[in-house]
Formats: structure tokens, C-alpha cells, sequence
């Protein structure tokens, strides 16, 4: 039938049959897998080209037995058909046919006469096609994860929930621990433009597994929105995870504000003497005022107290006493804000290793609230790594702080502000101490010129600009820190 088919049609429409029945070849061979079960890649992107190989080879004996009969009004009595099939039994009698036929010089197909040359290439384009989809096909769904213990294929189910877009630094952390799925994985608008899509495959058991993927809409050429996919994480394994129980976390609508306490929330009487000494500047005063209600049995009221306490601890420079009121704070109020004082406060103490450790759990609670943009995150750290001398150890989290320049592709001033990302010039002068005093002066210059690739052409002029004025003859002078 496609052999018949696909002699009536123009070349042009052809090729769109061509690929119809490669891919009908490709359902079977999917079929087979699925019912065989079988979970060799390999073993199924073999049997793809075997069946790609028999599908072609009928239709391309049926095809000839039509050119060469000229008769296909006689199809419905069979007589093509049945010549087809004895020639299909005589395959070298057939290679010597199309032989003859390419070196013929050309061929009349319905009353158009075709160089044999361009026969020949339509038959190696044809065959090509079939044997790369259905073996494609095959291979793609042994690889398709099985639930050994149920002996059945996992359920595939989109999760119906838009979530924010994931960078790289999310997918090497949900690689390494699966069970931050949820905690990286941020709900948005039902229709937001850009978004990652959740893909759960579910096994009768406890076992599951994920597949990420970020859909971006960007101005296709003809002004018309176009999605492109990027596929992030495809099988991830999440061992002895509740399913249900995370479709349903992650469907709740977040409140970025649930768990950042109420800043409009008056301080309680008994604590109004020790905020007014710290507005006052009273720092030492202020904070054994709040000392005295750190015993209230209102819990709010022994917030405000640490909170208190912590600010003026740390206006006062004691900073490690500032770190134990904002992680006793963090207890009452568990926030990105928080934990990111803490970070801070153990670097100015001394304890850069904590700092770190905390730096880190700011980021997954800012994830999860998105209380903060994560660009804060990274500054205020870096601020105190620089602050104590800590250059070096910035790097990285300069590197965090430029990847998001890179990944926007431009400097607009309008684009950044509508995000709360720092204007670009900000950024560069603001991070230049810090990379001159870790790094050497060529150094440097590479370490900003690596942004050149993924800016836009105004965004290279100006960087170009600014590291010929920086790094170039005043590259020799040592900045004022």
C-alpha cells in the first residue's frame, strides 16, 4: 500500500509518506519492546534496523514490480501483488533488476522521465530515514524506566504545574541528592512564558523517577512565539519517595511570605524600650533590654528580642555573638533572610567554613520562598568575604554572580531593573576590587572577558570599553580597596 501510495504522490509529498511509515515501522518496534519487555537499548536499536531493513525491502520489491509492469490497475485482482511476492523471494534477482534500472540512464515514472541517478539517491535517502527512526524508537523505549519488582513499565505523568526555570548549578544538586526535588522546584503562574516542566514515571512500588525539562518562548522568524526545550534531567531515580505526596507539595500554592514574619507587625510593649535604644543608637543598652524578655513565653516576643539583639551585635562588631542571635532567630523564623545573617556574621567571626555551610542552606530556603532575589544572596556573602580579606574565597560566588549576566544575554538597564539584577556597570566596578585582589591582571581581564560570548552587541561594546579602561594602562595600578 505505501509503495502504491507513494508512486501516485509528487516527490514533495512523498517524502512527508516517507516518514509516516518510518515512523509506523518505529511504533511497532516501540510496540515490541513494550510487550517483550525488553530493556536492552542495544538489543532493541538492532531489532529497529531489522524491521527498517524488511519494511523497506517489501516496499521497495513492490515499488519495482509496479515500474516494471506498468500495470496497477491491475491491483485489485492481485496480479502485482502476487508477482511482487515471488520476487521478494528471489532477493538477488531483484538487486539485478534495480541494478539495470541505475545504469539504464533514466527511467519514465508516469510519463515523466527521471535520471536513474536521482532513483538510486531517493532509494539511499529513503532507506537511511527508515533505519534511523524506527531504531531510535526502539532504543528510546527500552531505555524507558521498568519496575522490576511489579515486572511492568513505570506510568508516565506530567505533572500539571508550571515551575521556575533551573540552571545548572540546580541540576549538578538535584543529581547529587534527589530528595531536593521539591525544594528546587518553585510553582508559577499557570501561564508563565518560561517555565520547567515535571515529568513523574511511577512504579507500582515506592520507586520513581523524573525528567526535567525547560521551555523557554522566544520570536520565531516570522514573529510568531516558538518553544524551544531543554532537557535538564531524563530517569532521575527518587528511591523510596512518597509520589503522591510530593505531586501534592509541590501543587500548593507557595507564599513567599509564610514563614518571613509580619514587618508590619508592631514590637510588643515589653520590648518597645529596647527598639527605641536601638534606633537611638544605644546599641550596648538596647541589647540587654531585649535580654530581659529572651524568658517571655510569646514566642513573637522572643523573636523580636533575638532580633534585636542581633542588630545591635552586629553594629556593635561583636560578631559572634551576632551569629548566635540570627541562628537562634532562624529557629523562630526559618527564612532565607536569616540564614543568610548567619552566613555573614560567621564569616565576620572568623568561621569561614561555617559561613559556607549556611550560604548554601540560604540559597535552598531562597529557592523554595523566593523571599530574595538569589543575586542578594551571592552579594551579601561576597560582602563579607571581601570585608575580611577573603578575596579568593569569593570567587566562586562572584562566578554565581556573573553567570546570571551571562545567562540574561544582555545589559539593558530596563531588562535588569524589571528583574532586581544590579545595572551592569554596578557590577563591574563593584566586583573589580574583589577580582584584582584574587587574581593577576591578565587573569582578570579573562575572568570578565569570559562574558563576551553571551552578551548582546551593546553588552560587549560596553565591556570592551570598561576592561580597556581598566585593565588596560591603568591595568598596573593597584585599586583602592
Amino acid at each position: 500500500m505505501y509503495a502504491w501510495v507513494i508512486s501516485k504522490l509528487p516527490i514533495p509529498l512523498g517524502v512527508f509518506v516517507a516518514f509516516g511509515y518510518s515512523a509506523l515501522l518505529g511504533l511497532i518496534v516501540s510496540a515490541v519492546a513494550a510487550g517483550a519487555k525488553v530493556r536492552n537499548p542495544g538489543w532493541m536499536s538492532k531489532t529497529g534496523v531489522l524491521f527498517a531493513l524488511a519494511g523497506w525491502y517489501g516496499q521497495w520489491v513492490f515499488w519495482l514490480t509496479m515500474l516494471v509492469t506498468a500495470n496497477t490497475g491491475g491491483l485489485a485482482a492481485g496480479d502485482p501483488l502476487q508477482v511482487a511476492i515471488g520476487a521478494a523471494s528471489d532477493p538477488a534477482g531483484m538487486f539485478v533488476l534495480a541494478s539495470d534500472i541505475a545504469t539504464s540512464g533514466a527511467v519514465t515514472i508516469r510519463k515523466w522521465v527521471v535520471p536513474a541517478f536521482i532513483v538510486v539517491l531517493a532509494w539511499i535517502g529513503e532507506l537511511a530515514m527508515h533505519l534511523m527512526l524506527p531504531s531510535f524508537m526502539g532504543r528510546l523505549r527500552a531505555m524507558a524506566p521498568f519496575c522490576e519488582t511489579s515486572g511492568s513499565w513505570a506510568r508516565k505523568d506530567v505533572v500539571e504545574c508550571r515551575f521556575a526555570l533551573l540552571g545548572s548549578e540546580d541540576v549538578e544538586r538535584l543529581t547529587a541528592d534527589p530528595t531536593l526535588l521539591s525544594a528546587l522546584l518553585v510553582p508559577l503562574a499557570a501561564g508563565a512564558p518560561d517555565y520547567a516542566e515535571l515529568t513523574l514515571h511511577r512504579c507500582a512500588a515506592s520507586d520513581a523517577y523524573a525528567s526535567l525539562v525547560n521551555i523557554t518562548s522566544h520570536p520565531g522568524d516570522r514573529g510568531r512565539p516558538e518553544k524551544k526545550q531543554e532537557l535538564l534531567i531524563d530517569y532521575l531515580r527518587l528511591p523510596g519517595m512518597d509520589v503522591d505526596a510530593l505531586v501534592q507539595e509541590l501543587m500548593q500554592p507557595i507564599d513567599p511570605t509564610a514563614q518571613a514574619g509580619d514587618p508590619g507587625r508592631p514590637v510588643a510593649p515589653d520590648l518597645a524600650p529596647a527598639l527605641a535604644l536601638l534606633q537611638d543608637g544605644a546599641l550596648e543598652q538596647a541589647c540587654a533590654a531585649a535580654e530581659a524578655q529572651f524568658g517571655s513565653d510569646d514566642p513573637a516576643v522572643q523573636a523580636d528580642a533575638l532580633r534585636i539583639c542581633a542588630l545591635a551585635c552586629s553594629g556593635l562588631e561583636r560578631w559572634q555573638d551576632a551569629c548566635y542571635h540570627w541562628q537562634a532567630l532562624l529557629d523562630y523564623e526559618p527564612t532565607a533572610h536569616n540564614a543568610l545573617q548567619v552566613a555573614t556574621t560567621s564569616v565576620m567571626a572568623g568561621a569561614t567554613a561555617q559561613g559556607v555551610e549556611w550560604i548554601e542552606q540560604a540559597a535552598a530556603l531562597n529557592l523554595r520562598s523566593r523571599e530574595l532575589p538569589m543575586l542578594q544572596v551571592w552579594i551579601g556573602f561576597v560582602t563579607a568575604l571581601g570585608r575580611t580579606g577573603q578575596e579568593r574565597a569569593a570567587l566562586p560566588y562572584l562566578e554565581k554572580i556573573r553567570q546570571v549576566y551571562a545567562e540574561l544575554g544582555t545589559t539593558d538597564a530596563t531588562v535588569l531593573y524589571a528583574q532586581r539584577i544590579p545595572f551592569f556597570g554596578a557590577f563591574l566596578d563593584n566586583t573589580r576590587p574583589l577580582v584584582r585582589a584574587a587574581l593577576d591582571d591578565e587573569q582578570g581581564r579573562r575572568w570578565y572577558a569570559s562574558l563576551l560570548p553571551s552578551l548582546d552587541d551593546r553588552g560587549k561594546q560596553e565591556l570592551n570599553a570598561w576592561l580597556d579602561e581598566s585593565f588596560g594602562d591603568s591595568a598596573c595600578q593597584q585599586p583602592a580597596v
